[in-house]
Order: C-alpha cells, then structure tokens, then sequence
C-alpha cells in the first residue's frame, strides 16, 4: 500500500479538497495504477493527521467523480475507467473528426461584422441620443419598485403585461393618439411583436404586402414563417393603393405591412386619402394590417395623423409601437394594441417563447409614467429633435451633393446623391460610398439595404439618423462624408 503527502498544507482550499487532489495526482502520475488499493482511512488519518470524517468526505468526493471505488469488506481500489482516460479517448474523438454539422432549417438576421455603435460617426436612423435620457429618474423608479417588490409579480403569469403598466400605457395612447377600446400586450420590444404576428398569422406560400423600401427585420420575421414578400410601389405620399390591389388580385396576400406616419426608411408620411383607401381594399378582402408606428411622437410641423387603428370597425388593425426611441432599445418594451382575440392568441403564444417582459423594468417605467417624468422626458427629447432635424437641414444644404426633401417628423433624412444613383450606368452607388465611409469611421445606412430583393438597378439615396448625436458631432461627420465625395469628383 502507498502512502502519500497532502500537496499544500498551506492552502486556504478545504482539508478534505486537498486530499482529494493530492490522490488525483498519484493516479495521473502512475503513483497509482488502476486497481490498486487506497491505505485505509485510519492509515491515511493517522499518517496525515486528518480527522477520519475529513478522510471518509475525501473519499466520497473521488468515489463521486469516478476515480475509485468503494468495495464492501475491502476498502477502496483505484477504478479502472479512469476520468482521465474518458478525457482522453473524447479529445481523439475531436481530434479526428469534424465537428457537429447542424442541419439549419430556419435562418435569422445576420449579425453586423461591424455594430453601428462602433462607429464614431454612427448616423444609423432610428437611434436615440442616450445622453438626454435622465438614467436618475428611472434608477429612483427602480430603487422604489425593488425596496417594496410585488412578489406576485415575479413569479409566472400576466403575460400580457403588469396590470399598472397596460394602464399607463392605455392612458397615453389614449391622450396622446387616441386609441381606445384596445387590448394591450406589452412585448420584448417591437420586434418580438412583429414575430409573434407573423407566426400566428401566416404560413408557407402565403404572401405579404409590404413597402417597396422597407424595414428589414420586420421582412425577415414575415420570411421566418416561409410566406413570401411582394413589394408595393410607394412614392411621394406612401404606397399606392392601386398597385395594392394589384397584388391582392393576384391572389393569396394574408397580410399588409405598413409604416404609415414615418414611412421606414424614407419618412414620407401616408396621405389620409390613401390611407381610407388601403383600408378598404383590406376590409374588402379581409386581410389585416400591421401598422408600425415606431416613432410617433417625434412629428415637427404639425399634430402628426392620428393612427389608422383609431378608425378600425372591422378591428383588422394590428398596431404596433415601443419605448425604445423614447427610452433606449435595451429597455425591450413594445407595445401591441388589438382585439380582444389576438391578444389571446398572442399572450398565449409568447408562453412558448419568454412567458413575459421583464417585470422590473415594467413596473419602473410605470412609476415614472405615472410621476410625470415620462412625459417631460419626451417634451425636451422632442424639442431637441426638432432643433436637431433643423440643424440637420442647414448643415447639408451647405453641400451640393446632397438632395433631400424636409421630412414632416421622424429621427433620419432620406438623402440623396446628385452622382452616383444609377447602379446600371457604372457610377458609384450608395452602397459603395457606406462601404467606403466605414473605413473613416462613418455609418451609413444606404438604400439596398431596405430593398425586398436587391433587384432595383437604383441605389443612390443613404438614410442619415440626426437623433441619436450632438449637432456638432452630426456636421463634423457631414463634412467628412462631403469631403470624400469632392474628392472624388462626386460633390
């Protein structure tokens, strides 16, 4: 029998640790072959003046791992399928064969190489400046809810949402957009809605009606389901009707998608008219609509047009919108304004997926809704917008290879490049010159990116956020772009 020496007896590790250890290695050294027999607990005791209990633990703890083996009558033998030897028969397993292949039948959206915030000049539309959000109102409304917590509350259930955060939010889009008589669902955030619809909604071969130019991630969660997207023409004032109802006749259109106050990404606003008109044709054929209205409160010249689900009889009208342009996207709080039946449907399905928002942050941005402090928070940021928009406006007038018109509301320009719109004629594209302002720490956002298919011979606009920076900071950026267009015979 062999007898051994802890390793370190000055370690601040546990007695019966290091036993354990100091016997690992006589294993992995050869000190112990497999099938050798330990010295007794009363030899190891007495020979390292351990409590025979530490001894007894020690030896549980290496019987657990695989190490050794109790035997009744006589004693503890080194085991003969050794951990070690696993280890190394699974490390030539990977060593001489390929990795696990997953076979991947659904797809998401492509991580970024590199993230706009990245960036030092980072015009991505859409983007709030964080630095006018008052972080010390909200951790006060958290400090409150977390030292008197509904436990209830933390548990599961109230998918749709904390009952004193729907009631916030039904009293602001009651006074702020005049929508009543709705179910509300409070959602991970816009995107989570948009999934959910689109799974409830739609299968393999059904169609949707979208913008030409488009939001992009709401067009990945409608082809996550297998439907396939048809582009409607769009021009000064929004979609077309008439080019609508050209799809629908063609027949299997299960849902229309619009951004109707804020056309994403070029801002124009849908006319009332026009608007009357998609909705008829949607009631006649009864297809509903998802109205994404993702930045409301930020329209400048006059009272923004009411949403189209204030004017829903036939309750068609799915109405999406989120706090993460008046907050931060990383609050994850959107809002679902529906019937009564897909509320159900939705709050139901979202228990196959994340049961509920984050409670604390609902409960805070409840308290702060009900102070006052949200409503001053979104009168400064609107007005700081504005002021930004109309600086925004006079810094690229400075340049004459910027063409735009002033949009009505909204967080970005729709701008474009006197040179270089026609892909077809071998002139620089928009693409091209966001690809090429990346490498001066610039981003851009250019107009394939919100194309259906690629498939449009024009690229010449970029979407330019004003928002989300200082106005400094936004000419400085500017100047550099227009720089790199004069330089290249572009300006």
């Amino acid at each position: 029998m062999k007898v051994f020496k802890l390793q370190d007896t000055n370690s601040s590790q546990a007695k019966y640790l290091q036993l354990a250890e100091t016997v690992r290695c006589a294993i992995r050294q050869g000190q112990l072959a497999t099938g050798d027999k330990l010295p007794s607990v009363k030899s190891i005791s007495e020979d390292l003046g351990l409590n025979r209990h530490t001894v007894m633990k020690s030896l549980a703890e290496l019987v657990a791992e695989g190490w050794i083996e109790s035997i009744q009558r006589v004693g503890y033998k080194v085991l003969h399928n050794l951990p070690i030897e696993q280890s190394k028969r699974l490390s030539k397993i990977a060593d001489n064969s390929s990795h696990m292949d997953y076979r991947l039948v659904r797809s998401g959206i492509p991580l970024p190489t590199y993230p706009a915030n990245d960036f030092e000049y980072n015009f991505a539309g859409g983007q709030p400046d964080l630095a006018l959000f008052p972080f010390a109102e909200i951790k006060s409304c958290m400090s409150d809810v977390l030292s008197r917590p509904n436990t209830a509350q933390l548990s599961y259930g109230q998918s749709a949402g904390t009952p004193e955060l729907i009631d916030q939010v039904k009293i602001y889009l009651r006074k702020s957009r005049a929508i009543t008589e709705r179910e509300i669902v409070i959602t991970n955030g816009s995107q989570e809605a948009l999934f959910i619809v689109a799974q409830l909604l739609l299968q393999s071969g059904d169609k949707v009606a979208v913008e030409e130019l488009g939001y992009p991630p709401a067009m990945a969660a409608f082809r996550s389901t297998g439907a396939e997207l048809v582009g409607v023409k769009q021009d000064e004032l929004g979609m077309c009707p008439d080019a609508l109802e050209r799809q629908i006749l063609k027949g299997n259109v299960r849902l229309i998608y619009l951004t109707p106050l804020h056309q994403y990404p070029t801002t124009v606003t849908l006319s009332m008219s026009r608007r009357m008109a998609i909705y008829q044709l949607a009631v006649q054929h009864n297809i509903p609509i998802v109205e994404d209205d993702y930045d409301h409160e930020f329209h400048y010249r006059c009272q923004p047009l009411a949403p189209m689900a204030t004017q829903d009889p036939a309750q068609l009208i799915i109405y999406l919108s989120t706090f993460s342009k008046l907050m931060f996207p990383g609050a994850r709080i959107g809002i679902m304004a529906v019937s009564k039946a897909m509320a159900k449907a939705v709050t139901e399905y979202r228990l196959l997926i994340c049961h509920k928002s984050n409670v604390l942050m609902q409960a805070a941005l409840a308290k702060w809704m009900e102070s006052g402090g949200f409503t001053r928070h979104l009168r400064r940021t609107t007005r700081v917008n504005l002021q930004r928009r109309d600086h925004a406006i006079s810094v690229l007038k400075k340049y004459s290879c910027f063409e735009f018109d002033t949009p009505d509301g909204g967080m970005a320009l729709w701008v474009k490049l006197k040179h270089g719109t026609e892909v077809n004629e071998g002139k620089p594209s928009a693409e091209w010159l966001a690809n090429l302002c990346q490498q001066m720490g610039i981003y851009i956002q250019h107009e394939r990116q919100f194309q259906l298919n690629n498939k449009r011979d024009r690229n010449g606009y970029i979407r330019l956020g004003f928002a989300g920076m200082s106005e400094n900071k936004f000419a400085e950026g500017i100047e550099l772009l227009a720089n790199r267009l004069v330089n290249l015979n572009l300006g």
